[in-house]
Formats: C-alpha cells, structure tokens, sequence
C-alpha cells in the first residue's frame, strides 16, 4: 500500500456513506443537530488519532493495536483486549457489512428499478433482499468472494480499492446533488409517488409523521446543545476507524514517516468529518426536520400508532435520494456505490484481524498455524479460512436472533476499548518502551519538555473512555438494550475468554520452554 491508497483505506473504512448516525441519533437524542454532532466526533477522534500516529511511526509493523499494547502494556494486557475488542467482536461488523450490502445496495436496486419500471418482481426481490434469509444468503456469498480475493493477493484487493473509492465519491456527489436541489415539498411529493408503488401508501410523508408523533415522540424538538454533544459517540461509531489502517503498518510503504501517517491518519479523519456533516445537513434540509426526526423514531425507536412502522422503503440517504429521483441511472450508480462499500468493509474485517491474529502467532500466544503464509500468494491463508468460517457462524446468528441484532451498534464500545488502552499505550510509550521511543521520527516533538505523544495520547484516553463507559451505561447508545445486564454478561463473558486463551497459549509455550514474555520486549519481525 502507498500513503495514498492507505488514506483511501481509512476513509472507506469509516463508513461515510453509511447511514447509522442519521437514522439513530434523532431518536436517541432528541434535540439533536446531527451535522454538528459529526464535527463534534471529529474533534473526539482527534487527539485519538494524533497518539496513533506517534505509536504508527514508532512500531510500523502489521498486528497495530496488538504490537502497541503488547510492546508498552504487556501481552497480558495486549492480547485480551485485542483478541475480544477487534478479533471477536469484529465478527459483528462482518455480519452488519452483509446486512448493509443487503439493505442499502441490493434492495434500493431493485426497488428502484421496480417502481421505475412498474416491475411487481422487481419490488419483490428488493423486498426479499432486506428478508432475513435475503440478508444470511448474500452476506455469506459476499463473505467468501471477498476471502477469495484477498486470499489471492493484497495487491488485487488494492486495485479494486480505487473503484470502491470511486463508487464512494460518485455517491457522495448523488446524494449531495440530489439533496441539495429538492425542498421538503419535493421530497413529500416525490415519497409519496415512490411508496404509493412499494408499500400502497400514497400519503407516506405526513402519514409517517403523525404514526410517530401518535405514539408519543416529538418530531419537532427544540435545538439541545448537550443532546448534540451526546450524538458525538454515536457519530464516533464512524470517525474512529480513522486508525485502522495501522493493523496492516508493516504492509504499507513509508509506514514510518510521519508526515505520511499524519496524512493516512489525520487526514482521512477530516476529509470523513466534513463529508459526514456536508450529507447530514443536505438530508435534514431536503426531507425536513419533521420527517427527518420521525424516520430515525420509527425505523430505530419502533414509534408506531398504527402498529405498521417505517415500511419497506428504509430511510437511508442512498435511498432517498433513489426516491427523489428514481431513473435507472441514479438507482444503479447509488446501489452498486453501496455494494462496493458494504465488500470493502467486509474485506476491512479481513484485513485487520487476519493481521492481527498474524502477530499473536509469530508471538506464540496463537498457534503458529494462524501465521502460515501461502508462497504462492504471500498471505495468510490460515487466518482467512478461520475468520470466514467463524464469519458464517456470525452471519447466521446476526441474521436470525433477535438478541444478536439488538446491539448492533453497541460493538462500538468493544471496539472503542481497544482505542482507549492503545491511547493509554501510547501516553505511556516514552517511558514504558523508552528505546522505541527515542528511535521513533517523532520523538523529537515535545511542549514544555513533555513528549506530544503523551498529551495526546491522554487526552485520546480520556475522550475515548468517555465514549465508551456512554456507551456501556447510557440505553441511548444501544449496548444495553431491553436486556443490560445479558448484555454486560456478554462482553465481560467474552473478555474473560480471550484472558483465559491468552495464559492457556502462554503456559503452553511455557511447557515447551519457551517464554512468550520475551516477544513483548522488542518488536515483530517484518
């Protein structure tokens, strides 16, 4: 990877043409302005991202956040933290990228080009898309493509990286355009005609609204400075992937520059914000605030008088900008933008953790056969056949219980976790690993003698912790759900779990005379 194509990494990774933030802090939040919430998620990633880019130029290496916190904190701290927050709990993004690829690819194509064409087949497979078994079947199907291809080379995933990035812009520029142009009046006239097809209810617009205000939500709430404030993490659940890219350091050239990971990093993290901010603001002004505020109520708060609910025609920003205009050409270009998008978060569950998992085995404390590099292809075959296969099991499960499904988005406290201890990793790198340190491009940036990369690297702490005890305390956020305390089971159940697999693997190693503590002391091999 150049600086260049890992900077489109991250931005692709960050989801900005996904539709979480504006179908979830409305209703989570009422009062909230969703625009400046992104731009206040920027703000918290920030100092996030600046510490990572200290820790990126100091341990350039694949494995990122492992090799940080094992490098400064431990392996006993490195290895559960990781292996919970990222390699198991990122089977959850694995299977929300399958039901992103469903939702807001597959099923505004061909509803779409169902009302376009007046095809009822075509409205039905769109319908079927969003279906439980549309959704599982898809997402297994994308799930094995994309570990094929990855399989076959990193460098192929590349190539298709700037078609994803292009499909990305080209729906950003739609939606925008789409957006900008049409007034709430247009809008209503424009949903009405495009539900009265799908779902028979040719008065959606006001219709939406009073279902929702009958059930007792305010869908025209006063602006709430502290609400705004309080939608930041849920805006976070995108802006903190702006690091990513790190867990394949060792495989992305001049990975030791600082000007480049500030560039990869940094970089990525604004170009998201603004676009974040520019898409939130363009929806709200076009659809209305009313309808804006009811959407998020009905499709993520379930407010129904009527018992009916959103419907099928689910208010994502692709999607609605489908229905503001609904020509074959703009509902193609958007929904396979989408599909592209949905592939490479997909390939991003890959990636990360197929790295990851590569840097605990050269480490002993995972087998040596997740380490295994195929020499035909040079990537770690092992690593991918095990993630897909426990990939399925996700997929499956995500699809089909309703527990699973309810904390969707609650991963982002997992993940959020693992954030937080390589910020702490990195407040501490001047002192706890004091040769990587002085080696590293950045160790000559300091104010009033105290190294940057601990005050950001505090600050980052103290901003992510923040996020994540929200998320674990706060019901609006998602984690706890009707169901807290299983939910805390959950998460604590699989911590304990990774912490377990970690002293097994080490006593192991221990039994055949070898002492996996002395890994920890220098950094992995490239």
């Amino acid at each position: 990877m150049s600086p260049w194509s890992a900077f489109i990494y991250n931005f692709l990774t960050m989801g900005v043409i996904f539709p979480w933030t504006f179908v979830w802090a409305p209703e989570a939040f009422p009062g909230v302005s969703v625009w400046m919430a992104c731009l206040f998620a920027t703000l918290l990633e920030l100092p996030i991202a600046l510490a990572y880019v200290w820790m990126a130029t100091a341990m350039p290496r694949s494995g990122g956040d492992y090799v940080f916190q094992s490098r400064v904190l431990g392996g006993a701290i490195g290895f559960p933290v990781v292996m919970s927050g990222f390699v198991i709990w990122i089977l959850q993004w694995l299977a929300l990228a399958g039901w992103l690829f469903a939702n807001l690819g597959l099923a505004p194509l061909f509803l779409g080009l169902g009302v376009h064409y007046h095809s009822t087949g075509l409205i039905n497979a769109g319908v079927w898309a969003e279906s439980h078994s549309g959704v599982a079947i898809t997402s297994i199907i994308g799930a094995a493509l994309m570990a094929i291809l990855l399989v076959t080379g990193f460098k192929n995933y590349v190539r298709l990286q700037y078609l994803m990035f292009a499909g990305t812009g080209i729906l950003v520029v739609i939606m925008l355009a789409q957006f900008l142009r049409t007034s709430p009046t247009e809008f209503a006239t424009a949903i009405n005609h495009f539900n009265g097809i799908v779902d028979k209810n040719p008065a959606y617009y006001t219709w939406l609204q009073h279902d929702v205000s009958g059930a007792g939500f305010n869908i025209s709430p006063k602006f709430a400075l502290g609400a705004t404030l309080l939608a930041a993490p849920i805006a976070w659940t995108s802006t903190q992937w702006a690091t990513y890219s790190v867990e394949q350091g060792g495989e992305i050239k001049g990975a030791r520059v600082f000007k480049n990971q500030m560039f990869i990093i940094v970089g990525s993290l604004i170009a998201v914000g603004i676009v974040l901010a520019l898409i939130a603001w363009t929806e709200q002004r076009a659809v209305g605030t009313g309808f804006f505020n009811a959407a998020s109520a009905s499709y993520y708060g379930g407010f129904t008088k009527s018992g009916t609910g959103i419907g099928s025609v689910l208010p994502f920003p692709g999607m609605l900008a489908i229905v503001i205009s609904p020509n074959p050409i703009i509902t193609v270009l958007a929904a396979c933008s989408f599909m592209l998008a949905s592939l490479q978060i997909t390939c991003n569950c890959y990636i990360g953790v197929t790295r990851i998992m590569v840097g605990m085995s050269l480490d002993r404390t995972l087998p040596a056969w997740f380490s295994k590099v195929s020499p035909r292809f040079r990537t770690p075959v092992n690593a991918h056949l095990i993630y897909f296969l426990l990939g399925v099991g996700a997929i499956i499960g995500y699809s089909y219980v309703t527990k699973w499904y309810t904390v969707t988005l609650g991963v982002t406290f997992a993940c959020g976790y693992v954030f937080v201890l390589s910020c702490l990793a990195a407040a501490l790198l001047p002192y706890r690993a004091k040769a990587l340190y002085e080696a590293s491009p950045g160790a000559k940036y300091k104010l009033a003698g105290i190294p940057l990369v601990t005050i950001f690297g505090v600050i980052g702490f103290i901003f992510g912790a923040a996020a994540v005890v929200a998320f674990l305390v706060k019901k609006g956020y998602g984690l706890t759900g009707t169901s807290p305390y299983l939910t805390y089971a959950i998460v604590a159940g699989i911590f304990v779990f990774s912490l377990v697999v970690y002293w097994i693997g080490r006593i192991y190693q221990k039994g055949k005379g070898i002492d996996v503590s002395y890994a920890f002391l220098e950094v992995p091999p490239e």
